[in-house]
């Protein structure tokens, strides 16, 4: 039996003039055959399958308008199939012009326009929308719970949206052009789907827009021109991004923040009015993604952000080329060229920068000083800045090994109190490779300053200076130039071919110089202690350092507010170490002292400042032959496909070779969740065995909540063999992180007033009661919050007085739901 074919005309005897009475008349399965001509009035499908398609495709049109507040066509536990019509709504109020309710809807080669809320509407359906032109519209295609396809169709001019993907919706849009719409593809509420070979231009707030806990997947789409962004990622959104090109646009290539974690890789970002790519109090992955020309930063990551990237290239930002400004995050292999002014600016936070390629620019890496920063440089090259290759300032860290500065006027400038700690660098070229100024303290070692015009080091003001075993070669002015009366020590270092004096200034009451040393005899090992012989090492033992510095670092742990017992474990722990270097040097057996640690304990509670602390005493005693510490996560070490998880943790652990691997949140590799559950396990087997392999190379430190710890160390019988010390890092207590927040008004130049130091201990009181507060974070993020309602208090004030400018009040304090 063939198909029923009903024929609707304005024109033609036996036939219907309305489409709405063919469709009601006809049976399941039948055709609707509609001549040119215009059609008023509503077609309703309810519970059968209907085909509406033009009498001639391509043809004189066939329009159907209705100025109902209801649907054009609405079908309802039907299938409907829309061919080469032109469809249009007039009233404002109508829900969509096609509106489908548990429905299989396929719209092809048709024109929906009009006034409704959206051109379609999918509600627990399935929507297929083919060769369509869709505009003049508040919205596009609105799925919700719904599901289809949307391809080679032109949604634009329109006020809010081109396709909306909302609950658990899974669209694929692909091969459309959209154009002159707020949002392009907007997914919220936990919608997903897959947009794919679309090309977005003229969007007003985002090409693509996630929020909620919406996962929408992005491939080889085109943004162009536009007052809006191309990414947008907000709430707890998230999602896959690969091969995407965003250019021309007024706002930002690719825009995170709150919590979401977008997984972006390989995407090209050129010409955009603001960053590249901005991640604001979020996470997520960015892989290969190069940003050129960018008005502002190429990459910005604020208020306490913590993204990890990976390679690409950072091409001519008008600004900066990475801004970090109070926030975190690992940035691994990123190269940039030519920046307008600085390659890497930290305005506080404490990021972990790795494999950093800086060609270019005014200065390669600042630490702009205004806010306190914490920042780790684990191979870094500098090449040609007009001003410095690295200058930190204010009173916070810089800490590297492998560091490259080549033919800046100066390699390195430290001013304002910051602490410099650098291992294996060289500064070649430029007028003078290191200075330091103010109270800054630096530490250099097993360096080498080579080329300049002037003295290698210059030290001025009250700086301070530690140089062991480090190389002075080919300087055209001092070797150290002393200006300081501050402590300076220059141990064991080579100065060749300088044509000033090694150490001018090496009469000064508080400087101090000692000879390179010489080989030392071989050591000899008594029978049984294989704990110092080269077989077990793998290499001759290590002399170890002068007891001078140990005590120094010893004493700057001291120097840290509240940890009592912390420090009591680890000066213990330091003692056993450096006396069994003492009894091997003796010829004596050294009994077995195992340095790998568990750290237990909530965030914030100083965990990776005593880490760094305890790689940098390691390595004074001659235990370690860097001391440097490589901060990993879960995403450092576990892959996304099978096989992977082993080379990342490998990597990781390589780059942590004479020194200390920190694995912070331990207890995630033996979480069981999402489809990669076994590949953490995989790093933990991973890591024991490289434990084995290197055991007199590296320390291992693995942190975390407590309780979680002590299942982290069931997972693997290896683990809790070779973790045997576990030191306890306790919360801190009110007057403790009173303490911290006076420190850190002192070093700002601020004063705390005693109501005002009285009002924030009782804040403190109830803010520890706050299971989310953070600690010492928390305390740093307090006094934040205090200097910026000061700041609001005095900007009605036409000219305060320097008093009022240092002293903070009770009114600076935020309240506990601020």
């Amino acid at each position: 039996m063939g198909v029923r074919t009903l024929l609707v005309s304005l024109s033609r005897a036996n036939a219907y003039r309305d489409i709405g009475a063919a469709v009601a008349a006809a049976p399941h399965g039948a055709v609707v055959v509609v001549e040119p001509g215009r059609y008023d009035g509503q077609i309703v499908v309810r519970s059968k399958a209907v085909t509406i398609r033009a009498a001639v495709a391509g043809g004189p049109p066939v329009l159907v308008e209705s100025g109902a507040a209801a649907p054009v066509v609405y079908g309802e536990d039907a299938q409907v199939v829309l061919q080469g019509l032109t469809l249009r709504t007039w009233s404002a109020d109508a829900p969509a012009t096609v509106s489908a309710l548990r429905a299989a809807l396929t719209v092809e080669s048709c024109v929906v326009t009009g006034q409704a809320f959206n051109a379609v509407l999918c509600e627990r359906s399935t929507a297929h929308v083919r060769m369509c032109d869709v505009s003049g519209m508040r919205r596009g295609v609105a799925f919700v719970d719904g599901s289809g396809v949307v391809e080679n169709c032109r949604l634009w001019d329109l006020d809010e949206y081109a396709v909306l993907s909302k609950r658990d919706s899974r669209p694929t849009v692909r091969h459309c052009h959209v154009r002159d719409t707020d949002r392009g593809f907007d997914a919220f509420e936990g919608g997903g789907g897959t947009v794919e070979d679309c090309h977005f231009t003229g969007v007003r707030v985002g090409a693509v827009t996630a929020g909620g806990r919406s996962r929408p997947t992005v491939r080889r789409c085109r943004v162009s021109g536009g007052r809006g962004s191309g990414l947008v990622f907000s709430g707890s959104a998230g999602g896959l991004v690969e091969e995407c090109e965003l250019t021309d646009l007024e706002g930002c290539g690719v825009e995170v923040s709150g919590g979401a974690e977008p997984d972006v890789r390989r995407c090209r970002i050129e010409g955009v009015g603001r960053n590249g790519i901005y991640v604001s109090g979020a996470r997520g992955t960015f892989t290969d993604c190069d940003v050129t020309a960018s008005r502002l930063p190429a990459i910005a990551v604020v208020d306490g952000a913590a993204p990890l990237v990976r390679g690409g290239v950072l091409l001519r930002s008008r600004e900066d080329a990475l801004l970090v400004r109070a926030a975190a995050g690992r940035y691994t292999g990123v190269r940039i060229e030519a920046p307008g002014r600085y390659g890497v600016i930290v305005q506080g936070g404490d990021p972990t920068l790795t494999d950093l390629t800086v060609d270019g620019g005014e200065a390669g890496v600042v630490l702009d000083g205004t806010v306190e920063a914490d920042v780790r440089l684990d191979g870094a090259t500098v090449r040609g800045a007009t001003s410095s290759g690295i200058a930190a300032g204010g009173a916070g860290r810089l800490t590297g090994t492998n560091v490259r500065v080549e033919n800046a006027p100066v390699g390195l400038v430290g001013t304002d109190a910051i602490a410099v700690t650098l291992t294996d660098a060289v500064f070649s070229g430029g007028a003078v490779g290191v200075t330091g100024a103010g109270e800054a303290a630096l530490h250099l070692t097993g360096s080498t300053v080579t080329g300049t015009t002037g003295p290698g080091l210059l030290l001025r003001e009250q700086s301070r200076l530690t140089l062991r075993a480090s190389t002075l070669r080919a300087c055209g002015g001092d070797g150290v130039q002393v200006e300081t009366d501050a402590p300076v020590l220059v141990d064991r270092c080579e100065f060749v071919d300088v044509a000033g004096e090694p150490v001018r200034g090496a009469d000064r009451p508080r400087v101090s110089v000692t000879a390179p040393e010489q080989p030392a005899a071989p050591v000899v090992p008594a029978p049984g202690d294989r704990a110092g012989s080269a077989d077990e090492a793998g290499m001759p033992a290590r002399p170890a350092s002068g007891g001078v510095d140990v005590d120094a670092v010893l004493a700057e742990l001291d120097g840290m507010i509240g940890l009592a017992a912390v420090k009591r474990d680890v000066r213990t722990l330091i003692q056993l170490i450096r006396v069994g270097e003492q009894r091997r040097r003796a010829n004596l057996p050294v009994p077995p002292v195992s340095r790998h640690l568990v750290f237990a304990g909530s965030p914030g509670t100083g965990k990776t400042t005593v880490a760094r602390i305890y790689g940098r005493l390691l390595a004074q005693l001659g235990v370690l032959a860097k001391g440097q510490v490589v901060e990993v996560a879960r995403v450092d070490l576990v892959g996304e496909y099978l096989g992977s998880t082993s080379l990342k943790t490998a990597a990781a652990f390589e780059r942590a070779l004479g020194g200390v691997l920190f694995v912070d949140e331990a207890y995630a590799l033996a979480r069981t969740f999402g489809t990669n559950s076994d590949f953490g396990l995989e790093a933990i087997d991973t890591l024991v065995k490289l434990m084995e392999d290197h055991r007199d190379e590296t320390v291992v430190i693995v942190a975390g909540y407590s309780e979680e710890m002590v299942q982290f160390l069931a997972t693997n019988p290896g683990l809790a063999s070779r973790f045997t010390r576990t030191i306890e890092f306790v919360d801190y207590a009110p007057d403790e992180l009173l303490a911290i927040i006076s420190a850190l008004a002192g070093q700002h130049g601020y004063d705390l007033t005693a109501p005002a130091a009285d009002a924030l201990l009782d804040r403190l009181v109830e803010a520890v009661r706050d299971p989310v507060f953070g600690n010492g974070r928390g305390a740093r993020k307090l006094f934040n919050a205090m200097i910026e309602r000061q700041a609001g208090r005095l900007a009605d004030v036409a000219a305060p007085t320097a008093e009022q400018l240092r002293t903070l009040l009770p009114q600076d304090i935020p309240a506990a739901d601020d």
